[in-house]
């Protein structure tokens, strides 16, 4: 499935790892289940699954979340096409995923499915990416493990997207299929199993299909951060043609599990990377672990409020952010993954890009034509900033757009919203508003007249109402190039220091620079300075919180800049997080890795 375009929602609750007596044996290093839904209730488990809302791609349908396209019957989840008219569509039918509940690096990822019958489905079990590291679709990838062209009678397609095969450069995605003589009458059990090196597909013990790093980096080879998982029926679209006349409705696809298998080494805490001053009861997990203890940890500033000794941790936050880790012990064994924390008053999430495009929508709609990406050439601020390339311009300012939703806003009180922004020639303007994301009532915006350098901007807005939030950069008004970076919607109530930026790392106390080079191939060095003399320590972590290397656990002294080396000698590709930590304060960076 191409990456889904759901319009008009937002998918923005805290990540919690779903998996009460999952367990596992730590030392033993082999694979064990960490995930398991069975289907065994009455509903469908909204702590687990997320709805998609809406139309799709080139599809014919509206997905829904209503119990009659999804429920719950005899130990299966049955997602269910039907022939209706809804919202303007002809069709019906639903789409579940685990986004921001739950994301899997690597394992063995499986479901026991049976298939719709009748032309013009496409049922789907795919995974997609949690941050969107390297860019919006097919940048950061796609892991189809399992699709139905069920006019291609008993054809199943496993296939994976990336930047280096897709309409990108003109290649086909790397793809196979199998035939399934009884698909659409008999369950089978349709898996991955995805290491560092390949992407095996199977059904039920067939391996049939392998893609395989060739260490040339994330354009080849994205699959190296967090997936969450896709299910759907999807109906009509160019691959399978709209459902004729002979087409039975209501057609069902069937789901019996869904299961996930890893080793203990892709351990990784699950919960909010972003939050606001003060946040309180905000939940940190990790799997089972079988005989294990967990010893928690979290910056100065915040508190541990539950759980120590325990797989899952309420923390309340305090002004500033950090790293919370954990050290899970078991059998002369101990993992130590950990997590870095933004905490401040920009109630956006990721506003300078570091974490990819998570979080962030871009659109191009009615005339409107441009291609996004992220740029780390002539950057404002840290890495990346958002590039935006208008090859055709819309017939309103609006047809091309940067978005993010999912924060709420109080009725009264006043916002700054600030960015920094260029174009290629001075003089292209922007708009840059304040919604209402419910309703889409703009609550004030300006338009700002770009230079070809980078310049920072400033307004303020009051919303009539309470309302959850929308801001929306629109580049459709003339053809060009945009930059736009450290973009913030801040609460000045909440009195942080730590601003706008998602990179904590310089609060008062401690600087650490970014690491040159960046990107690097295989050694790179950072740069850091301390404002009081004292013990500081300077570490490594890959993406999912484990630990890399220590480069520095002395004591620093005040005002001393300090540079250490990093040799990444038998690293894979992809993105690292540095962390300094000193006079109970944590410093973040992060560092790209390309082989």
């Amino acid at each position: 499935m191409r990456q889904v375009k759901i319009i008009r929602y937002a998918f923005l609750l805290a990540s919690m790892f779903v998996g009460s007596g999952v367990c596992f044996d730590l030392a033993a290093q082999t694979r064990a289940l960490v995930f398991a839904d069975e289907f065994a209730g009455a509903t469908v488990d909204g702590s687990v699954w997320h709805f998609g809302l809406g139309f799709t791609n080139d599809n014919v349908h509206y997905y829904t979340d209503r119990i009659d396209n999804a429920r719950l019957s005899g130990g299966m989840l049955q997602i269910i096409a039907r022939k209706e008219s809804y919202n303007g569509y002809a069709f019906t039918s639903a789409l579940l995923q685990t986004k921001d509940v739950i994301s899997w690096r690597y394992g063995r990822i499986e479901a026991r499915m049976k298939m719709p019958a009748g032309d013009g489905f496409v049922p789907a079990f795919w995974m997609m990416p949690a941050d969107d590291r390297y860019g919006w679709w097919p940048c950061s990838g796609e892991i189809d493990i399992m699709e139905y062209p069920s006019t291609e009678v008993n054809k199943i397609y496993g296939t994976a997207h990336a930047r280096g095969y897709s309409a990108f450069t003109g290649s086909a995605p790397k793809s196979a299929s199998l035939m399934v003589q009884d698909a659409a009458s008999a369950f089978h059990v349709y898996a991955v199993e995805w290491s560092p090196d390949t992407i095996s597909y199977y059904v039920d013990q067939t391996k049939y299909h392998t893609v395989t790093n060739d260490q040339t980096g994330s354009p080849a080879w994205p699959f190296d951060t967090p997936f969450y998982i896709i299910v759907n029926l999807a109906v009509g679209g160019g691959w399978v043609g709209t459902p004729g006349p002979s087409t039975v409705f209501p057609a069902m696809m069937e789901i019996d599990y869904v299961r996930v298998y890893q080793t203990p080494g892709e351990i990784g805490i699950s919960g909010p990377d972003h939050l606001t001053p003060s946040a309180s009861g905000v939940a940190y997990s990790v799997p089972a672990v079988t005989g294990a203890t967990y010893t928690w940890s979290v910056p100065a500033g915040a508190q541990i409020a539950s759980g120590q000794g325990t797989r899952q941790i309420q923390v309340n936050w305090g002004a500033g952010g950090g790293t919370v880790g954990v050290g899970i012990a078991v059998g002369g064994a101990t993992v130590t993954p950990a997590l870095p924390v933004v905490v401040a008053n920009n109630l956006l999430k990721n506003p300078g890009i570091e974490k990819g495009v998570k979080y962030w929508n871009a659109i191009a709609a009615g005339a409107g034509r441009a291609a996004f990406d992220i740029d780390s050439m002539g950057v404002v601020a840290g890495d990346h900033c958002m590039k935006a390339v208008v090859t055709t311009a819309g017939a309103n300012p609006w047809d091309v757009q940067l978005t993010q939703s999912g924060f709420s806003l109080v009725g009264g009180k006043q916002y700054e919203i600030r960015l920094k922004a260029k174009a290629d020639v001075a003089g292209r303007p922007i708009n840059v508003s304040l919604l209402n994301a419910g309703t889409f009532g703009w609550f004030g915006g300006t338009t700002l007249t770009l230079t070809d350098a980078w310049k920072e901007y400033t307004f303020k807005v009051t919303p009539n109402q309470s309302a959850p939030g929308l801001i929306t950069v629109d580049l459709g008004a003339q053809t060009g190039t945009y930059r736009v970076d450290d973009l913030s919607v801040a609460d000045p109530l909440l009195g942080t220091g730590v601003g706008s930026g998602d990179r904590p790392g310089i609060p008062d106390g401690l600087m650490l620079e970014q690491n040159y080079p960046n990107p690097f191939n295989p050694s790179t060095k950072i740069g850091f300075t301390v404002a009081v003399t004292g013990h500081a320590r300077l570490d490594v972590f890959d993406m999912l919180g484990r630990h890399v290397a220590t480069l520095f656990d002395h004591v620093a002294e005040a005002g001393v800049r300090t540079e250490v080396p990093f040799d990444a000698t038998g690293l894979t590709s992809g993105m690292y997080v540095s962390v300094l930590r000193g006079g109970g304060r944590a410093a973040t960076r992060s560092l790209m890795l390309v082989r």
